[in-house]
């Protein structure tokens, strides 16, 4: 018996890697719940000697003070009782009252212990994988796929299994049973029945990883990574920085012709990767991350935003009748200046590039072209002069004695108007512009809000009204 159980033990310690004294644990506590269901008795323990071999399994019970105490006969006993088995026991002891053939161990009992052992031998190895792979979040690592469940990469490491699920696969890749496959690890569980070591092909940790097994520089610490984002299987925008003034952070990244960037782009199966130097100053950071777009000029400015409150674990905070709870903040925005014909590269595929540069700068960007800047500032100026021309008929109107009362009707209709025909005539009416009179008061800035009117249209029109008003006035009688 005692070789047969200590060299069962050191096999599956050896093969499990599981620590001996585990084993033991778990092999005792399987004998016990055995012998508890065989001989209907709670007050049983095991125990196993591996210098002897043997397994003894005695009943015990806790000593109680009296009688009355008693709750369970199988397992508890009372204090004089058990005073007569040992003198020196006091209550809350543990006494043995002898032990109990193992031998007598029915089929069904065995056949429950042996499915402990192999559930707590599980165990067993799955915190031994979760301790070691604990410790390696963000790390990459190398596998084999080896099956496809629902979606998700099953890939194996050695001797336990990682999985990609499907949002952390990139769209396009594709992967066939065999292949070998880099992926990094986010997270890593102790859920049963599951893979514990889950990996990604998304994660800008992935990227990272590469550049640091690639170029040297990274890995001794000479180039350090500021900032990493992607957009996965499409592009992906690094930030560097060196702590060595003559070495170049951005050529020893992407190497001699380009050489060890390419190497990470066909690890990432395409996925075009953009070096750009780091900078504390956020202008100069700005105009290097939305390349390859040449960028005029770059203004910071800052901005109020309403936020939601949330707790530590991100749940939005409400007020008493349930609705989110705002707070304001001042967050910093990038006007960006471009030419015309670098606007739609500054913003990128779908905006793309635009939205790189934002997340790699954690700062919002609104490009425009000098044409539209332009017209921003001749709006403005208009807008200015109207503002004065408005003051100074103002003052005119308060200096001058007010004018005799007009004896004519201004309710005239628009069709009476010269050149007002019968669209214009409905795009007015839908605008609130219903008689002559209105339009002739009316602004030509408001004018030119109606589509179709341009600052020439809105003039005459205002000028035709006034016309066709003056038109229908009365002559003035002769005295």
């Amino acid at each position: 018996m005692r070789m047969d159980l200590v060299n069962l033990i050191r096999q599956v310690s050896h093969e499990r890697e599981i620590e001996p004294e585990r084993l033991v644990a778990a092999l005792e506590e399987a004998i016990t719940q055995a012998a508890r269901k065989q001989y209907h008795e709670r007050g049983v323990r095991t125990v196993i000697d591996l210098e002897k071999g043997e397994v003894s399994c005695l009943r015990v019970r806790r000593v109680v003070a009296t009688p009355e105490d008693v709750k369970d006969a199988t397992a508890e006993i009372d204090l004089a009782n058990a005073r007569a088995l040992d003198p020196t026991i006091e209550v809350d002891g543990e006494i043995v009252l002898g032990a109990l053939d193992t031998a007598n161990l029915g089929r069904i009992a065995a056949q429950a212990a042996r499915q402990m052992l192999f559930q707590r031998v599980r165990e067993a190895e799955r915190d031994n994988i979760y301790g070691e792979y604990i410790g390696k979040l963000g790390e990459l690592v190398n596998g084999i796929v080896k099956r496809f469940e629902q979606g998700a990469i099953i890939v194996e490491l050695g001797r336990t299994e990682g999985i990609i699920p499907r949002h952390q696969q990139v769209r396009h890749e594709r992967y066939s049973q065999g292949d070998r496959i880099r992926a990094v690890i986010v997270d890593v569980t102790k859920e049963p029945n599951k893979p514990q070591v889950v990996l990604s092909r998304t994660a800008p940790q992935l990227l990272i990883k590469l550049l640091e097994m690639e170029v040297p520089e990274i890995f001794d610490g000479t180039v350090v990574i500021k900032g990493c984002v992607r957009e996965p299987g499409e592009r992906a925008k690094v930030a560097v920085a060196s702590r060595d003034r003559d070495v170049d952070p951005v050529g020893a990244c992407v190497g001699m012709k380009g050489s060890r960037v390419q190497a990470i782009m066909r690890e990432l199966k395409g996925e075009k990767v953009d070096i750009i130097p780091y900078s504390p100053d956020l202008v100069t950071f700005a105009q290097s991350a939305l390349a390859p777009a040449k960028i005029n000029r770059v203004a910071l400015r800052e901005q109020q935003v309403r936020v939601p409150i949330t707790d530590t674990e991100g749940n939005v905070a409400l007020d008493e009748n349930g609705n989110p709870l705002f707070h304001e903040r001042v967050e910093p925005v990038l006007d960006v200046i471009v030419s015309d014909e670098q606007l739609s590269l500054a913003i990128g595929k779908r905006g793309q590039n635009v939205r790189l540069a934002s997340r790699l700068l954690g700062s919002r960007i609104e490009i425009k072209s000098e044409e539209a800047v332009k017209d921003e500032v001749a709006a403005a100026l208009a807008a200015m002069l109207r503002q004065v021309e408005g003051v100074s008929e103002e003052l005119e109107v308060e200096a001058e004695p007010a004018a005799a009362a007009v004896d004519y009707d201004t309710h005239l209709p628009l069709e009476d108007i010269p050149g007002v025909g019968e669209k214009l005539r409905e795009r007015l009416l839908e605008h609130g512009y219903s008689h002559a009179g209105a339009l002739a008061a009316a602004d030509p800035a408001k004018l030119m809000e109606i589509p179709g009117i341009g600052p020439h249209s809105a003039a005459k029109l205002v000028e035709a009204a006034k016309a066709a008003l003056a038109a229908q006035a009365p002559a003035p009688s002769e005295e």
